[in-house]
Order: structure tokens, then C-alpha cells, then sequence
């Protein structure tokens, strides 16, 4: 058994092998820059909400995926579902903010003060009481033979506990990157046996467990729900001091985490290469030609983007709904838009999204980048055209191309263009029939199709 320094915690020397392939890999995926900031970002937004649905979902939280992700990123109340459970989506969403701040700065110690804080973000407005503070009672854990310690042995127990997770949070301090899981489920296990709180100790164990990994440079460890029983089980048998089974667990989750990580980095050394290739393909003056045409389209498009917007925006305010959201993806990038004016492929398309509630009844349309169909070729001077799906059934996240829908509540508008040799925007309608139309009627008239046939507005 080895112990982990500065701690009453030791592990099977097996596990070591483990531990170093896994470090192995991460600072592989640092030292060669496989993860661009835009990756990054992409991973971080996938990872928040799965993080916060299955740390939640393990304390009894309610909330499948798609309702924590809309409760989060939307701000939107699901009905039937108890409050407080959107509530701990919401807090747990702050508390990852918070962690971001500090992991921003990794030689600024983590203190007893940040971990409070850390809490009363968790419970802040669901018991604002003991939200940051000591419980003054004596508690008992469900299904544990554990017994955490008294009230007043908290203060002097969390007093030692900070000043190791002062040092150990700091790289370099105590330890190497090589050690981080050991550091990571250390902090984790000494904080769930001194039980501080009343209430979100494990929630609190976990974030700090992650923003331990994410100060070293780790992907963060999701512990699922599938796996609850397994990581209480671990962590009772951590009271003997021996977490191998809880390290075990904990690697194992990293291992997966990276995985994605591998994941994005290879879709994106993919996507390069894709871009390189395409781009050969064109010599100097069709580059910049192309680029200009792009540019003109894109801001086109942007100009589009917007008035949909400011269109959701003042019908939110005056009509009988709800709730109506308008929901960003971005432009599409040069590469891509190559790609689709001519007739190629690309992946992840997406422009913008509208969602509509009103009670129970409710739609949602994306809208996303494609070839131009068929009918809209007939044109001339036209690019990349913008296609239109809606989410069938609804709360699916299943989207169906309104061209393949049947039902009578379709609306009109299939496809939008734009022709730049006009300066205007064609629209492919049910028909198949195409006309020019001013911006600001298309938005109007597609949003009003929406209200008119799916709230009788």
C-alpha cells in the first residue's frame, strides 16, 4: 500500500500503472495543443450538463438530461417537475462558475473560505439557513455504518483539511500531474468523513474533487447515475483509510472524460486536414474570390440571424405566449461553407433556434446551414442555403426536416436564400414555389405561421 502524502488515506501500489497511463495521456493531450480553445469550449459546455445532471440524479434529483439542460442554458421552468430540483441545476451550474474562476489561476491556493462558499452556492435559495455553514447537529448517513463527527469537531477537523487542500490544490506544491487522481480522491474522501454540512456534502465533495483534476490539467470525473452504488460502496470502505476501490472508480471516470477529449481533438485534427485538402483544390484567386463571396453571405446571413431575433424578442412581450427563447449556435465557418456550395458534406450546421411554450403546448425550429435543394438550384447566384427542421415529438430533441413532416401544422417557409447579385432573400415555400421576400416580412410572416398553427394565435 502507498500513502498519499499529507493524508490519512493510503492505496494499493497496483493501482499505480493505472494512474501513470492515464497521466500519460493527458499530458499528451497538453504538450501537443490537440485541443483548440473552440474544442475546449465545446467540451466544457458538453461536460456541464452532464456533470450537473448525474451529480444531481445521484442525491435524487428528478430532472432527466434534456429538462437539466434547459433549466440551465434556458432559464425555463418544466412543468411538474419539483422546484427544488431546478433549483439544484441552477446552483450547481453557479458553483461550476465559481470553480472555472479558481481554476483560472492554479497557484492560488484553494482555501476553507472557497469551499464554504462552494457550499453555500449549492444550497443558496434552497436553505439559505446553512447554505456556507457548519452544521451545529449531529448527523447519520443513510445506509452508512458511518458515523460522522460531532458538531464541535468539525471546526478544528476542517481547519486541518484546509491547510492540506491549500498546498495540495497548488501543483507542484506536493505533488506532480502524475499524482492528481490520488490528490483528486483524497480530497473527496477526507471532506465526506468529516460530513460538515447538513445538507450537499457530496455535491460539494465532488466539485472539489473535479477542481482539484481540472487544476492539474484533467478532464474532470463524472461519476454517473448508474454507478451510485458503486461510489457509496467505495466510499464506505474508505473509512479504513484504503480509497483503492474509490481511486479505482475515480480512474475509471477520468478514463472516460478523456476519451471525449480524444475524441474532439481527432474530429478536429479531421477537420483541418478536410480544410487543407478542400482549399487545394482552389488556386490563388478562386481563394479570394470565394472568400469575398463568403463574407457577403455570411453577414447576409448574420443580418438574418438578427432580425429572427429582435422578431422573438418584441413577440415575447405582446403576444399570448408564455415563453419564447431564441437560441444561438453561431455562423458557419469558410471551410464548411465551401464544402456546402458544392454540394458537399459538413457536420454541425447549426444557425439558430426558436422555441415557442405556451402551457403545456409547445414547438420548437432549428434552422441550419445546407446544399440548396433541388428546386432552389434553378436560381442563380445563390450559395449555401439555410434549411428548416422542427423537434418531433416534442421534448425529443429529435429533429425532422419540414420537408418530411406531413401534418397539417407545418408552416409555409421550407428554405431561405440568399442572392447576392440582387441583394435579396428567396424563400422555398410548401410548393416548391420560390419567391423574393424583405427580410423583416419573412421573419414576421414565419413567426406568425408558428403562432397561428401551433397556438391558434
Amino acid at each position: 500500500m502507498n500513502q498519499i502524502q499529507g493524508t490519512p488515506y493510503e492505496v494499493d501500489s497496483q493501482q499505480r500503472s493505472m494512474i501513470e497511463e492515464i497521466d500519460r495521456r493527458v499530458v499528451e493531450m497538453r504538450t501537443t495543443g490537440a485541443l483548440t480553445p473552440d474544442v475546449l469550449n465545446k467540451l466544457r459546455r458538453y461536460f456541464r450538463i452532464k456533470n450537473i445532471y448525474h451529480s444531481n440524479a445521484i442525491e435524487g434529483n428528478k430532472l432527466n438530461v434534456g429538462e437539466t439542460r434547459l433549466v440551465v442554458e434556458q432559464g425555463l421552468t418544466i412543468t411538474g417537475k419539483p422546484l427544488k430540483d431546478q433549483a439544484e441545476a441552477k446552483n450547481l451550474s453557479a458553483a461550476l462558475d465559481f470553480l472555472e474562476e479558481l481554476v483560472e489561476n492554479p497557484s492560488r491556493p484553494i482555501t476553507e473560505a472557497d469551499v464554504r462558499q462552494i457550499h453555500f452556492l449549492v444550497l443558496k435559495g434552497i436553505n439559505d439557513i446553512d447554505a456556507g455553514q457548519y452544521r451545529s447537529s449531529i448527523v447519520e448517513i443513510s445506509g452508512s455504518h458511518y458515523k460522522p463527527p460531532a458538531p464541535e469537531s468539525i471546526p478544528p477537523q476542517m481547519r486541518e483539511f484546509g491547510e492540506w487542500i491549500q498546498c495540495a490544490s497548488v501543483p507542484g506544491n506536493i505533488s506532480t500531474s502524475e499524482n492528481a487522481i490520488l490528490i483528486a480522491c483524497a480530497a473527496h474522501t477526507w471532506f465526506v468523513t468529516i460530513h460538515p454540512f447538513i445538507d450537499g456534502n457530496g455535491r460539494v465533495a465532488r466539485l472539489m474533487m473535479n477542481l482539484v483534476l481540472m487544476r492539474y490539467g484533467y478532464p474532470i470525473a463524472i461519476v454517473s447515475r448508474e454507478d451510485r452504488e458503486r461510489y457509496y460502496d467505495a466510499l464506505e470502505i474508505s473509512q479504513t483509510s484504503d480509497i483503492t476501490p474509490f481511486v479505482s472508480l475515480i480512474a475509471e471516470c477520468v478514463t472516460e472524460s478523456l476519451e471525449e477529449y480524444e475524441m474532439a481533438a481527432q474530429e478536429q485534427r479531421e477537420a483541418v486536414e478536410w480544410a487543407k485538402s478542400l482549399a487545394s483544390r482552389f488556386d490563388q484567386k478562386e481563394k479570394i474570390k470565394a472568400s469575398n463571396q463568403y463574407e457577403v453571405w455570411r453577414n447576409a446571413m448574420e443580418f438574418l440571424k438578427s432580425l429572427f431575433k429582435q422578431t422573438t424578442e418584441l413577440l415575447s412581450t405582446s403576444a399570448n405566449l408564455s415563453e419564447i427563447y431564441f437560441k444561438d449556435f453561431g455562423n458557419l465557418e469558410f471551410e464548411k461553407y465551401l464544402s456546402l456550395k458544392n454540394y458537399g458534406s459538413a457536420k454541425k450546421t447549426w444557425f439558430f433556434r426558436l422555441d415557442f411554450r405556451s402551457g403545456n403546448n409547445a414547438a420548437r425550429y432549428l434552422f441550419f446551414f445546407e446544399s440548396l435543394s433541388i428546386p432552389m438550384r434553378r436560381e442563380t447566384d445563390i450559395d449555401v442555403s439555410l434549411h428548416i427542421s422542427r423537434e418531433e415529438p416534442t421534448g425529443s430533441y429529435h429533429y425532422e426536416r419540414l420537408d418530411d413532416i406531413s401534418a397539417s401544422n407545418v408552416p409555409n417557409i421550407m428554405e431561405i436564400a440568399y442572392k447576392a447579385s440582387e441583394e435579396i432573400f428567396v424563400v422555398r415555400e410548401k410548393n416548391n414555389n420560390i419567391r423574393s421576400e424583405k427580410i423583416d416580412t419573412l421573419c414576421r410572416r414565419f413567426v406568425q405561421d408558428i403562432i397561428e398553427k401551433h397556438f391558434g394565435g
